[in-house]
């Protein structure tokens, strides 16, 4: 027995030295995640001195995240539940020495002699600059898409701005004519929500033109979706038909790389249908078994399909699509699917297509369905419309003059008491020299020549009051950066515009005081969002023999068209798509017909050509906020009369149809 002992230490430690010789982490674990033995190089990684100081550790007690220990005994109990390894597994790893790694792990069950399994082996090779680099790829595909985006974009602000304009105009014709305070209030109520309307389009955009790391958080799966969907709507022809069983299912990821990926997929899609056939979204739950597809481990998945009708792919292709910078198109860099590839991947998912020539595209993305815990909550927590009145003291520092007065106006209004700075260093001798005369500190970020200002502010502050709440209230986040749990945060980070109920929630939950909430009788605009808009006659306030046919997918255009033709003493009609326009043609005499271009369905110039076949007498006006194929220089050959551009003076869109009528 004793010789036996004497051989076996030996060839352990031979054992040991040939683990540690290895250029890559090895480890193993018993049945509880409980550490049995590393290398040197997991050592290192983990701050320890040798591979013994790693016996009886669980991964909470080595330097990684909670969340990144979660998921590694996670995986360990999977392997060790179905006896099954799991391969290249893509995960972060929070390191002793501060630096984030990006590893590629596999872990297979460990058994003893008789079969049984005791615990796990594990291997992960460091894969940082490999991420890095498909990060890159990820970003350029990103400027791509923007590009092509970007129309789309500009269409739908000119929109935004075409209200915000035709209201203020029409809210001042108003008063001039000595109307109601509750006639002007619904043009009000317009401008309120076409500025939050530019507000979301603005974050959208800005989160999707962002890079940096992966930053994982819950979020509702259908209205992600639904997000990308209404981004790209704009710049594409072809409509998009959702369909979802479980609206309330929770997807754990990085939503502006999943956001990207969608809005890839489906302007894909949209340039693979040449005809502007349908596209079909779905999300669907599935099973997945590890012998059916062998990127993906055993367990339940999201499949999120993108079907189109278009041209097709050949089988030739298939095997190459996902390489990067293959393309099948003119202009393009070959970054698209290949991005969506990797951000799957690291996502532990992947993306597989079907596809016949001539027939159509299927894309499908499998996502790992979220086990949500009791604990943890969605990241979005919406404000409401309550307008909630407080007192207190506020230390107020925004550099913009016509912001400051505004935000200085409401605040007063909500009963507060109130002290503006525009400079960093005026605000900072304020705050020392009566660092006990305020109950809470809102700052903007960039702050004239500081563009760390409102970190200047928040140290200042917490320096001498530690218990002092500072919100940080800013329009652009690129520059604010990830502090150490130990450094002072901001209370709260609001993203600018920011209307008065979420000033006055924020505000009176910091100061913790229990006000009155008043709501706002917003029923203008909610009825506004809500107008069945498909086929509607809209009723003059003065009828005149003179009916104007408005056509146009953008409900608020509707309404807007609506309120200045009607004050013009015109008679308006309105569809929602060319189709529905043509409906109405054919069933009574319309003057002179208002389109837009970008629609469903139908183009306005497709729409223009029809009508000029049947209805050859009535003028046209183009009213389009963005178009490549339209303008002031071609629109004869169109059959189109006159083209106005959205966002541009209203007065000039009446002097245009009183001209042609």
């Amino acid at each position: 027995m004793k010789s036996s002992n004497c051989t076996a230490q030996p060839a352990i430690e031979l054992f040991q030295v040939v683990l540690d010789a290895l250029p890559f982490c090895v480890f193993w674990k018993d049945r509880n995640s409980v550490g049995l033995g590393c290398n040197q190089a997991l050592a290192d990684v983990a701050g320890l001195d040798s591979p013994k100081d790693y016996l009886g550790k669980t991964d909470y007690d080595l330097p990684w995240t909670t969340e990144e220990a979660d998921f590694f005994r996670e995986c360990d109990r999977r392997v060790m539940e179905s006896g099954e390894a799991e391969l290249n597994i893509i995960e972060s790893q929070r390191q002793a020495n501060g630096r984030l790694a990006w590893l590629e792990t596999s872990k297979i069950p460990l058994t003893d002699s008789n079969g049984d399994i005791i615990g796990i082996l594990g291997a992960f090779h460091d894969i940082t600059e490999r991420k890095r680099l498909e990060d890159e790829n990820i970003a350029n595909q990103k400027l791509d898409s923007l590009g092509t985006l970007a129309a789309g974009l500009a269409h739908d602000f000119n929109n935004i701005l075409m209200m915000i304009l035709g209201s203020s105009q029409l809210a001042k014709m108003k008063i001039g004519n000595g109307a109601e305070d509750t006639e002007i209030v619904k043009y009000l109520d317009s401008i309120e929500d076409a500025t939050s309307r530019a507000s979301v389009l603005t974050e959208k955009f800005m989160n999707y033109s962002q890079r940096g790391e992966v930053t994982k958080s819950v979020c509702n799966l259908a209205e992600m979706i639904n997000e990308s969907m209404s981004f790209v709507r704009s710049t594409i022809k072809s409509a998009i038909k959702f369909k979802v069983d479980d609206k309330s299912a929770a997807l754990y990821a990085d939503i502006n790389q999943i956001h990207q990926v969608m809005n890839n997929l489906l302007l894909n899609a949209a340039q693979a249908s040449a005809n502007n056939e349908e596209i079909i979204v779905s999300i669907s739950k599935c099973e997945i078994q590890h012998s059916n597809h062998a990127e993906l481990r055993a367990g339940s998945y999201f499949a999120i399909a993108i079907k189109d009708h278009g041209v097709g792919i050949s089988e030739e292709q298939k095997g190459d699509i996902f390489k990067p910078y293959f393309t099948t198109k003119e202009y393009g860099h070959g970054l698209g699917l290949s991005s969506c590839e990797t951000i799957v991947k690291n996502h532990n998912g992947a993306i597989e297509v079907e596809s016949k020539l001539g027939v159509g595209s299927t894309f499908t993305v499998y996502l790992p369905i979220f086990e949500q815990n009791q604990d943890i909550k969605l990241k979005y927590r919406p404000f409401s419309n309550d307008i909630i009145r407080g007192s207190g003291r506020i230390l107020y520092i925004e550099d913009d003059l016509n912001t400051q007065a505004a935000t200085l106006e409401m605040l007063q209004e909500l009963g507060y008491e109130v002290q503006c700075y525009y400079d960093v260093q005026a605000a900072v001798n304020y705050i020392k020299k009566h660092p006990e005369s305020f109950d809470i500190v809102i700052t903007d970020f960039i702050i004239g020549d500081f563009s760390q200002g409102g970190i200047t502010i928040l140290d200042q502050v917490r320096q001498l009051r530690a218990d002092c709440p500072v919100v940080l209230i800013t329009g652009y986040f690129e520059h604010i950066e990830q502090r150490e749990e130990t450094q002072p945060q901001f209370s709260y980070i609001a993203q600018k515009p920011i209307g008065l109920a979420k000033i006055s929630q924020i505000t009176n939950r910091f100061i913790h005081y229990e006000g009155k909430a008043e709501r706002p009788n917003n029923s203008n605009s909610l009825a506004l969002l809500q107008t069945d808009t498909d086929i509607k006659e809209l009723k003059p306030s003065h009828p005149n023999d003179k009916k104007i046919l408005v056509v146009d997918d953008e409900p608020i255009i509707i309404k807007f068209l609506e309120s200045y033709l009607n004050f013009h003493d015109y008679h308006v009609l309105s569809a929602s798509n060319g189709l529905l326009a043509l409906e109405i043609l054919n069933q009574q005499a319309i003057d002179l017909i208002i389109t837009d271009q970008s629609m469903p369905e139908m183009t306005g110039i497709e729409l223009s050509q029809a009508v000029k076949q049947s209805f050859p007498n009535i003028p046209i006006i183009m009213n389009s906020g963005y178009s490549e194929d339209v303008g002031e220089h071609n629109i004869k050959e169109f059959g189109i009369s006159h083209f106005h551009k959205k966002a541009t003076n209203a007065e000039e869109l009446v002097k245009a149809i009183s001209k042609l009528l």
